[in-house]
């Protein structure tokens, strides 16, 4: 039973650390916007200490875990991104440079990224493994870019985020 239990921790453990590759720019790609919060009391802590009390291993399953780690910062995956901008233009470059300040501005927590494949310059959001994860934000996204649709993408290992240490907004209409 042990031995199960610490092998499901160590596969939850390289999927959840092997994720935390940042979501930068691919080739040839910009991107804007933050990454996804995370609880920041989470943050550099060993997921094998937060199990109550704790979970021995040799050191060659920590050595495997962290090689593991390292192999998947450069990994490629198959999933999803909105499609937000598409075009061949003249006028191309400064309407995806407009249109990425104008997302970034709405939602600034959702990553946003331009890419250009002669001769179209392409403006996507987000990183999902997903179709429904897609198909949520794109819901979310339609009443301020109608044109808006779901794209197949190969993309760095999405990140789990950086902690949010920002303040909660403030809403006036809900002032006490």
């Amino acid at each position: 039973m042990r031995k199960l239990l610490t092998i499901l921790i160590l596969s939850l453990c390289c999927t959840l650390l092997g994720a935390q590759e940042t979501a930068t720019a691919v080739s040839g790609q910009e991107s804007a916007g933050d990454e996804i919060a995370i609880d920041s009391t989470l943050v550099g802590l060993n997921v094998f200490d937060l199990v109550p009390g704790g979970v021995r291993q040799s050191k060659a399953v920590d050595s495997a875990v962290r090689s593991r780690i390292a192999a998947n910062r450069t990994k490629m995956v198959n999933g999803f991104r909105i499609r937000l901008y598409f075009n061949s233009a003249k006028n191309a470059r400064e309407e995806s440079a407009a249109l990425m300040r104008r997302f970034n501005a709405l939602y600034p927590r959702i990553p946003v990224y331009r890419s250009y494949s002669t001769p179209n310059f392409k403006v996507t959001a987000g990183s999902f493994r997903t179709r429904a994860e897609a198909e949520y934000l794109l819901a979310r996204l339609k009443t301020d870019f109608p044109d808006a649709f779901i794209v197949r993408e190969r993309f760095r290992f999405p990140s789990m985020g950086t902690p949010d240490t920002s303040p909660l907004p403030v809403n006036p209409d809900n002032s006490q």
